[in-house]
C-alpha cells in the first residue's frame, strides 16, 4: 500500500470517530409504519396441519353428480360390493341378490360388514372386525358353517352354509388392498373403525370409482384442468385379479382359485390384449347377463372370438357343435372355484382365461394339484359337456381325435 493511500484512509478513520463523538443523544421514536404480510404459523406446522395439496378420496356418488349414466351401469356390477358396511343394523343391499341369513347365534347388530354377498357367496365381519367363524364369544368349533353360498344351477347346487377357517379364533379382516377403495396399510396399527380385527384403513368399502381411476377432489374442483386417471393396461387389472406371482396359476381342491385371471392370461399370447379389448370394465358379466335373459341381443362382452379367430369360426369338424355350442364353452370352461364346484362334472363357477386347447393333454393341474398347467387338458375342455358316466360320455381315444385338427380346413 502506498503512503498516500495509507494517509487517505488514516484520516477518513479520525473523521468518523470524531463525528461519532459529537453524536447528541436518540431523538424519540416516530409513528408506527404499516403491518407487514403474515408469517407461517410456526405452531400449525408443527402440529401436522400444513395445507395438503393432493387430491383426496370423494366417494362414487360424487362422480355421480357428472357421470350418472356410467355409474348406474357400474352400480350393477360386481366391483362396488367386495366388502359393504352394515348400517344401522340394516343388510346391505344388492342389484341382484338378497343376505338374508346369517351365521348361526348372530343378528344384524352384530355384524359390523359383509363380504362379497353379490353373486357367489358372503362372509361376514363381527363388531370387532374379525372374520366370523365360530358362534359368538366361542372358537375351537371345526363343525361351523359361516359362508353362505348362493344357488348355482350349472354347478347344481342350492344354496346353502359351508365352512370358513371354522373354528379359528380371531380371524382378521386383511383384504383391504382389493377389496376396498383408499386402502393404506400405514401407520401399521391402524385399524378401519378402530374395529382391531380391521388391518388398515380405506376411504371406501368396495371398489369404487377411485379404486382404478385414483381421488377426485382435484378433478371435481376443476373438472376441464384437472384429468382423471385412465389406464387400460391389463397390469392395472392384474393389481387384483392375480393371486401371487404373475408366472404361475394357482390350484387348490381340483380347481384353480378365484381372481387368477392376469395370471391365466399371461400364459397365452392374449397377454398382449388389455383386459378393456373384451370387457367394459364397468359393466360387469354378470349384470351383462342378466340383461341378456330378456334381450339376446346384448353381449356379455365387446368384441367376440370370431373377429380375430375367424379361421377357426369357418373351419369346425362338427356342423353340430358349430351351431350349438359357443366358443367359450371348450376355450374358456369353468376351471375356477369361487364359492361352489363339482369336480365329478369338470365344472366349477367361474370360467377360465385359459384358453388354447391341448388334444394330447387331459388332467389340468401339476401332480400335487397345486398349479394349473398353461393348456387345457380334454377334461375340463370336454367332459364339462361329455360327463363321465351319462349318455353323452366319450373315452379318451375319441376325445383325442375330435380335438385334433378340430379347426383345420375341411
Amino acid at each position: 500500500m502506498s503512503k498516500k493511500t495509507l494517509l487517505v484512509l488514516t484520516s477518513i478513520l479520525l473523521l468518523g470517530l470524531a463525528l461519532a463523538s459529537c453524536a447528541g443523544p436518540a431523538g424519540p421514536a416516530g409513528p408506527e409504519g404499516p403491518a407487514g404480510p403474515a408469517g407461517s404459523d410456526g405452531a400449525a406446522a408443527a402440529a401436522g396441519d400444513m395445507p395438503v395439496f393432493g387430491a383426496d378420496y370423494i366417494s362414487s356418488e360424487a362422480c355421480s353428480e357428472c357421470h350418472e349414466d356410467t355409474y348406474n351401469v357400474f352400480m350393477q356390477s360386481g366391483h362396488p360390493y367386495k366388502l359393504n358396511k352394515v348400517v344401522d343394523g340394516q343388510p346391505p343391499e344388492y342389484p341382484f341378490t338378497e343376505v338374508t341369513e346369517l351365521p348361526e347365534g348372530y343378528t344384524w347388530d352384530d355384524i359390523s360388514y359383509v363380504i362379497g354377498g353379490y353373486n357367489w357367496k358372503a362372509r361376514f365381519v363381527n363388531n370387532e372386525g374379525y372374520i366370523i367363524t365360530d358362534a359368538p364369544g366361542e372358537s375351537g368349533n371345526t363343525d361351523y358353517v359361516s359362508q353362505f353360498n348362493f344357488a348355482n344351477p350349472i354347478v347344481g347346487n342350492g344354496p346353502g352354509w359351508v365352512g370358513y377357517h371354522a373354528g379359528d379364533e380371531n380371524v382378521p379382516y386383511n383384504c383391504g388392498t382389493c377389496h376396498t377403495t383408499g386402502y393404506s396399510s400405514w401407520p401399521p396399527d391402524a385399524h378401519q373403525d378402530d374395529l382391531p380385527g380391521m388391518v388398515g384403513t380405506w376411504a371406501e368399502p368396495g371398489i369404487q370409482c377411485e379404486a382404478c381411476h385414483g381421488p377426485g377432489s382435484l378433478h371435481a374442483d376443476n373438472p376441464q384442468g384437472v384429468a382423471m386417471d385412465v389406464d387400460r393396461d391389463s397390469e392395472q387389472c392384474g393389481l387384483c385379479h392375480l393371486r401371487g406371482g404373475s408366472e404361475t396359476v394357482d390350484a387348490s381342491g381340483g380347481f384353480i382359485k378365484h381372481h387368477e385371471q392376469y395370471e391365466e392370461l399371461f400364459q397365452s399370447k392374449h397377454i398382449t390384449l388389455d383386459c378393456v379389448v373384451c370387457h367394459d370394465p364397468h359393466a360387469g358379466v354378470v349384470a351383462l347377463r342378466k340383461a341378456q335373459q330378456s334381450d339376446p341381443t346384448v353381449k356379455t362382452t365387446r368384441t367376440s372370438c370370431e373377429n380375430c379367430h375367424f379361421d377357426e369360426a369357418a373351419n369346425q369338424a362338427s356342423e353340430k357343435m358349430a351351431e350349438d355350442v359357443a366358443c367359450i364353452d371348450c376355450h374358456m370352461p369353468r376351471v375356477t372355484k369361487s364359492a361352489v364346484g363339482d369336480i365329478t362334472k369338470f365344472t366349477g363357477d367361474i370360467r377360465t382365461h385359459l384358453m388354447a386347447i391341448n388334444p394330447t393333454q387331459f388332467e389340468q393341474f401339476t401332480e400335487d394339484g397345486s398349479v394349473a398347467l398353461s393348456e387345457l387338458g380334454l377334461n375340463f375342455a370336454c367332459r364339462s359337456c361329455h360327463i363321465p358316466d351319462s349318455a353323452s360320455a366319450l373315452d379318451d381315444a375319441a376325445l383325442t381325435d375330435m380335438a385334433s385338427g378340430y379347426h383345420a380346413p375341411q
